[in-house]
């Protein structure tokens, strides 16, 4: 079995660009002059609520309707969307006595202006430790309560979740490195041919596009940014069935969504969104057309080395690329002694 290292590329890759993270309370310029942080600006922000309505804070603050307090927890700066600006995000509170629910919201510049686009749930009495932005990624480091634990009890299991703001707004994901060489890993199945059996070799490559043709358009594959590939990272529900979630590159943008197999060739992609990077026209186009094709997809054929997704009228082929190793969010009891104040959950 042929040794390799973890291959970088547009998903995973680690940039090393000097301002890409920040954590929490890093120096930002915008209304208040340049010697105000990102925490300072966003204490006096308007921010989004679950349930649509909008609260405004001061000095990090604010009362809502029915009591509710809401409380500015952590905040970080980077680029959310790919245009250089440095956007924010940040973790609210609204605590409603019994419950304490906590947020996540993407905050987005234009010029001196930040703007609250997209606020998500991330739990309820559970503790949030940590919130970063990398690679246009929304990191938040959490402790959770034990599956079918009461609200009740202490969290006591470490996470950390990524989320990516997407066209749907922030989308949580799972982030999948892809291993050079030859060989699976050790354990990893055979690679199977279009049946039942080629559900695990679905999900144990990466598929790198070889062809694009749905039907009256052909596909130009040359991609700015990088080769366009699938990922799909699936948990086995029953001998027939397969359920999961799709990471992929579209040659601009990252692609996130999920996916079902079922019937031996049966396959459907839901919910399918991608981050906010501006593209140029061509790429813009065959972003759209790439996704289009993917939410009518009916059926999938695994042949050696060879993925085929069929469609209506065409059909989209992939070459099988490197091993996926799925990059497992940590989830560490603490010790039965640790104690700490609730806080969030995802």
């Amino acid at each position: 079995m042929k040794s390799g290292g973890l291959r970088a590329d547009p998903m995973t890759r680690r940039l090393a660009l000097a301002g890409l993270m920040v954590v929490a309370g890093a120096a930002a310029g915008c209304d208040r002059g340049p010697e105000a942080t990102i925490r300072e600006v966003l204490e006096g922000e308007t921010f989004l609520t679950v349930d649509g309505a909008q609260i405004t804070l001061a000095g990090g603050t604010a009362t809502g309707n029915g009591n509710v307090r809401y409380e500015l927890l952590l905040t970080a700066e980077g680029d959310l969307d790919f245009d250089s600006d440095a956007d924010a995000a940040a973790v609210l509170v609204a605590d409603q006595g019994r419950e304490r629910f906590l947020t996540v919201h993407a905050l987005l510049r234009d010029g001196d202006e930040i703007a609250d686009v997209s606020a998500r749930l991330i739990g309820d009495r559970i503790e949030v430790h940590r919130l970063d932005i990398s690679e246009g990624l929304v990191r938040v480091d959490v402790t959770v309560r034990r599956q079918r634990d009461p609200v009740t009890v202490t969290p006591s299991v470490d996470l950390t979740r990524h989320l990516a703001l997407t066209d749907r707004g922030l989308t949580p994901i799972v982030l999948v490195d892809v291993v050079d060489g030859e060989d699976p890993p050790a354990g990893d199945v055979e690679v199977g041919n279009g049946t039942t059996e080629a559900m695990p070799a679905l999900h144990t490559r990466e598929w790198e596009l070889e062809s694009f043709d749905s039907g009256d358009w052909s596909a130009d594959l040359r991609a700015p940014d990088g080769p366009v590939t699938l990922r799909f990272l699936a948990e086995l529900r029953d001998a027939g069935t397969v359920t999961g979630q799709l990471a992929g590159f579209a040659g601009c943008n990252r692609i996130f969504g999920s996916f079902r197999t079922y019937e031996a060739e049966a396959l459907r992609f839901f919910g399918l969104a991608a981050t906010r990077k501006i593209c140029g026209e061509r790429a813009a186009d065959f972003e759209q057309r790439f996704l289009e094709a993917l939410r009518s997809v009916r059926a999938f054929q695994v042949a050696g080395d060879r993925l085929t997704l069929a469609l209506a009228g065409g059909a989209i082929r992939f070459r099988a690329g490197g091993w996926l190793v799925r990059r497992t969010p940590s989830a560490s009891p603490r010790p039965p002694d640790a104690s700490s104040p609730d806080a969030s959950s995802m």
